[in-house]
C-alpha cells in the first residue's frame, strides 16, 4: 500500500470512488469534491494499492479556533471492495501526521449520527463524541 499527495488527473476517479461510497445526497457533488481537493491547505492523500490503482482518499483541512490549528477530517472513501484491509487506517493515519505537523492538537470529523460503522472506526482511531454529529481526538 502506498499513500500519496492527489494529483489533478486523480479526479475522475475519487468523483467515482465518492459516488460509489455514499448515496446520493451524502455524496458530495462534483463542484464540492473539486473545492475541497482545491482549497489553500486542504490535504488529501490517496492510497494505492498497487501503482496506479486507487484503493481509497482522504481529505482533511486546517484551521484555527481561538487562535489554536486544529484539523478537520473532510471525508475518507476507501472503495468498497476493498474494505476491511486497514485502507482507511492508513489514511486516517497519515493524514493525522500532515494535520500534526502543522500544529493542530486536534482533528474535528462529522459523521451521521446513523452510521454506526464509521461511529466504531472513529472511536477505535481515539475519537470521541462530542455532540450529535461531530467527534473530535486529540493529536
Amino acid at each position: 500500500m502506498t499513500v500519496r499527495d492527489a494529483r489533478p488527473e486523480d479526479f475522475p476517479e475519487l468523483y467515482a470512488l465518492d459516488q460509489a461510497c455514499f448515496v446520493t445526497g451524502i455524496s458530495w457533488s462534483r463542484a464540492e469534491l473539486g473545492y475541497f481537493l482545491r482549497y489553500p491547505g486542504n490535504i488529501c492523500l490517496v492510497a494505492e494499492d498497487e501503482p496506479g490503482r486507487i484503493a481509497g482518499f482522504a481529505i482533511a483541512g486546517t484551521r484555527r479556533r481561538s487562535g489554536i490549528p486544529q484539523g478537520r477530517l473532510i471525508t475518507i472513501d476507501v472503495n468498497p471492495e476493498m474494505r476491511r484491509r486497514r485502507i482507511g487506517h492508513t489514511l486516517l493515519t497519515a493524514l493525522e501526521d500532515r494535520v500534526r505537523a502543522v500544529d493542530a492538537t486536534t482533528m474535528l470529523l462529522e459523521v451521521a449520527i446513523d452510521n454506526s460503522a464509521a461511529i466504531q472506526f472513529y472511536a477505535q482511531h481515539g475519537f470521541h463524541r462530542i455532540d450529535a454529529l461531530v467527534m473530535e481526538k486529540a493529536l
